[in-house]
């Protein structure tokens, strides 16, 4: 008997596992504040995203002619975040530029809508929107280096969220 029949012989003399089934839905009880902190974002009130970042221009017409490199804090709008891990929904229409969320020093990001799992924000994503999206969780980090947590290695070194109701 060949190595292959050997090995095909025994996978198939395991007891086959069982389908679980159609999808029963995840669950939703998760808190978007908490997931966001977890991944290395700070969730701010209006009042206190003005103390931390005054005179901040948000992303509009108006910084078209501005080169990317000169802003130092980008606020723009996020679609929605997903309350299981915190990530935020970005469409192209809210970005100057595709590259600048990872270019810019400090990202704020308003939300009004919040999803509570990935399975409803893939549902969302079945609408028509933009041409051009991607999820973003938390500020640029990396542990790759000396097996340290470096934060803002490669992109924006902050992420702040501001939750509108």
């Amino acid at each position: 008997m060949s190595a292959r029949d050997q090995i095909l012989g025994k996978i198939g003399s395991q007891d086959a596992v069982k389908h679980p089934g159609a999808f029963q839905g995840a669950s939703e009880d998760f808190d978007f504040r908490a997931s966001l902190e977890v991944v290395g974002a700070r969730v701010v009130s209006p009042e206190e995203l003005e103390n931390m970042f005054p005179g901040r221009r948000r992303y509009d017409s108006t910084l078209d002619g501005l080169s990317l490199a000169e802003v130092e804090v980008l606020e723009i709008d996020g679609a929605f975040g997903v309350a299981e891990n915190g990530a935020i929904w970005l469409t192209e229409e809210a970005l100057p530029h595709r590259v600048a969320p990872f270019i810019c020093q400090h990202l704020v990001i308003h939300v009004s809508k919040i999803v509570p799992n990935m399975h409803a924000a893939y549902e969302e994503l079945k609408k028509p929107s933009s041409s051009f999206g991607l999820f973003l969780a938390g500020p640029s980090k990396t542990a790759d280096i000396e097996q340290s947590l470096v934060i803002g290695a490669h992109g924006a070194r902050s992420l702040t969220v501001v939750i509108r109701s």
